[in-house]
């Protein structure tokens, strides 16, 4: 998956006060103007071309507009593969951080696991999703920190 979804299509809807997204990757997102912040009514919506399809334009009823980036609604409608990938980024960047600032190298690592270079670069990709937390789990106690998982209510 890519690391940064395109946004395809918006649209609004006043009378339910709904604003709705349409990804590339065939998402298709509704997040409430309420969510939002948006008190007024919506005369116009688009795909911002400047930003390459990664915002979203609006105009209000008072002529003003606001820009919307692409994963705000993806983080408000709660996208599970979103949330996830967005965890994995910041665990993955610790790790790379880790990696760098001890001067740690990629193929240590794949000795210490007992498995390939190219395995160890496939773990520390953020795009690729599937993850062998194992080997995850693994790594960090190598560089010295901790993962914790936690289970908790959503908010």
């Amino acid at each position: 998956m890519k690391t940064t979804e395109r946004i395809r299509a918006v649209r609004f809807d006043n009378r339910k006060r709904v604003l709705r997204v349409d990804y590339a990757s065939g998402k298709r997102i509704g997040v409430h103007y309420g969510h939002l912040g948006i008190t007024q009514k919506v005369v116009g919506v688009w795909v911002d071309e400047e930003t390459r399809g990664r915002s979203i334009g609006i105009r209000l009823q008072d002529g003003s507009e606001e820009y919307m980036p692409y994963d705000q609604p993806l983080a408000l409608a709660r996208d599970p593969e979103y949330l996830l990938r967005t965890q994995l980024e910041r665990v993955l960047a610790r790790i790379r951080e880790t990696l760098t600032a001890k001067g740690i190298s990629k193929r240590y690592l794949a000795t210490q696991l007992g498995t390939s270079d190219n395995q160890i670069q496939r773990l520390l990709d953020p795009s690729i999703l599937n993850k062998n937390l194992e080997q995850l789990y693994r790594i960090s106690l190598l560089l010295g920190l901790e993962l914790e998982w936690r289970v908790r209510a959503a908010a």
